[in-house]
């Protein structure tokens, strides 16, 4: 059993440092072409995109929001509520604040552990006479595990009470006190492995962090749970820094930052640690509501608070809470792959923790008008927002009334992966099929000079603008509430105005 656990810790150690580097495992299963980031290259522009072509479009037909208010029901687990963490605006401190541990107890089925030796010797990982040789000594298990910005931590955790001395961990290896087990844990434990300097000192700040917990009882106690391995993003180095790849302007954002909460929210179905920023209005009221304009992609996103706070401020936009969407610092989110994985691959898991979890705890911190609110999605986010909306009526809980479609890169729902459903898409999911007309509203908008700049990336199928006139064209024959609009830009450059268009417009100053 010990050598299981050794077996399948030592595993995801290796997994976790190789997926979430600077540059992704060559292995990752995906056709996308690097060039279809949504905005890997992106500048802050100030340049003035608002002149659109002759294609503009605006339904006659329009929906009238709810005018009784709309409840969610909060479907996080236990376990998921116990993991959020509040904490002020760190994007622009010097250092970030040390991961917040949180250990539990964990139980290892059978078929778990079987299931997770299938899946190495299926990937390559092991061979079929150690997976034979593995599954031959399964049995359950318990242990106690430890979470560090939504990544495991799996080795050895002391007894509650310990207070730093001496210690016997396992069965044989004993330290007299804390310090040698942090000097000797690289060389006791994984002599054999060629790990980096990185890796090895990420693996030794873990240990620290754990131990000085335990010892000064300050860890999060998480509630008994069975392991699930089979997960989209279990593992990740919890002290990676990518603060470097989000793009903002620290001067505007600075002058906004005590307007602004920052959470940790994590998902157990997705295995990943959101990082939530919800920026108040300037007159927050608690005895008031106000919409949500949700932003997906904030590692762009959040700059763009700034601009919207301050139209709210001037009174040209009524108040409404900004909330950006986004990844914990020790994970790149401009990364195309994993935006891929998440946005695409993965995006019923995204849409329900959206709208099964995010959204509803957020009512339960502010006051949320979800008859109001506005779900924004660009690129690969804006083949998120039409699933999303297309989706919608299959969910109790209806956080949004309106849509933007930003850019959707349908052309990457075609590729390996049969769960890409590109000909569900093409029929929204089968929304018109379950329904007669559309209940939401709805923003279609693009770059009316973005088409070659991804040409590569095509393979045959419709280009950027083809796709999302053939959108419009669908849409729009159902007497749905829709605006169509291009801007002269490419990919992404027009999104900070036309955000800024759309919430003066369909937030405006009473």
């Amino acid at each position: 059993m010990k050598k299981n656990l050794l077996i399948i810790t030592l595993v995801a150690l290796l997994i976790s440092f190789s997926s979430c580097s600077s540059k992704q495992n060559d292995s990752e299963d995906t056709t996308l072409p690097t060039s279809t980031s949504a905005e890997t290259t992106a500048q802050v522009t100030t340049e003035s995109i608002n002149d659109t072509e002759p294609d503009y479009f605006r339904s006659e037909y329009t929906v009238q929001k709810s005018s009784a208010p709309i409840s969610l029901t909060n479907k996080m687990t236990d376990y998921e509520r116990l993991c959020v963490t509040k904490r002020h605006f760190t994007l622009l401190d010097e250092e970030l604040p040390e991961p917040d541990v949180k250990i539990g107890n964990v139980t290892v089925t059978k078929e778990a552990t079987i299931n997770l030796y299938k899946w190495l010797w299926e990937t390559g990982s092991i061979t079929e006479e150690e997976y034979q040789e593995s599954i031959a000594n399964v049995e359950e298990y318990s242990y106690q595990e430890a979470m560090l910005n939504g990544s495991y931590y799996t080795y050895y955790i002391p007894p509650k009470g310990y207070d730093g001395g001496r210690i016997t961990l396992g069965d044989d290896i004993t330290y007299e006190n804390k310090e040698a087990n942090y000097d000797r844990f690289i060389s006791d434990y994984f002599p054999d492995y060629d790990l980096s300097e990185s890796q090895a000192d990420s693996l030794v700040k873990q240990t620290k962090a754990v131990f000085e917990a335990v010892i000064n009882g300050t860890y999060t106690e998480l509630p008994d749970k069975n392991k699930d391995y089979m997960v989209p993003f279990s593992y990740s180095d919890p002290y990676a820094d990518y603060r470097s790849s989000w793009e903002f302007d620290s001067e505007a954002l600075s002058e906004i930052k005590d307007h602004i909460d920052e959470y940790l929210v994590y998902d157990e179905q997705l295995g990943l640690e959101f990082l939530v920023h919800c920026t108040l209005p300037p007159n927050y009221d608690s005895a008031k509501t106000y919409p949500v304009f949700f932003l997906t992609d904030g590692v762009w996103r959040l700059n763009d608070h700034a601009a919207l706070y301050k139209a709210m401020e001037n009174k040209e936009a009524s108040e409404a809470i900004l909330v950006s969407l986004s990844y914990n610092y020790n994970i790149n989110g401009t990364e195309d792959m994993f935006r891929d994985k998440l946005f695409i691959r993965y995006r019923e898991g995204l849409l329900n923790f959206i709208t099964d979890d995010l959204m509803p705890y957020l009512g339960e911190q502010y006051s949320i008008d979800y008859s109001d609110s506005t779900l924004f999605g660009h690129s690969m986010g804006g083949v998120f927002s039409h699933y999303a909306l297309f989706n919608s009526d299959k969910y109790e809980n209806q956080p949004f009334f309106r849509y933007i479609i930003g850019s959707p890169a349908m052309f990457n729902l075609y590729g390996a992966h049969d769960d890409y459903d590109a000909a569900s898409a093409e029929s929204e999911y089968g929304y018109f099929d379950r329904h007669g007309s559309l209940d939401k509203k709805v923003f279609l908008c693009g770059g009316s000079l973005e088409d070659p700049d991804y040409s590569e990336a095509y393979s045959g199928h419709d280009s950027l603008l083809t796709g999302l006139k053939k959108m419009k064209e669908r849409i729009s024959s159902h007497d749905a509430d829709l605006t169509y609009k291009l801007y002269k830009s490419h990919h992404y450059q027009y999104v900070p105005s036309m955000l800024l268009e759309f919430f003066k417009s369909e937030y405006p100053c009473s």
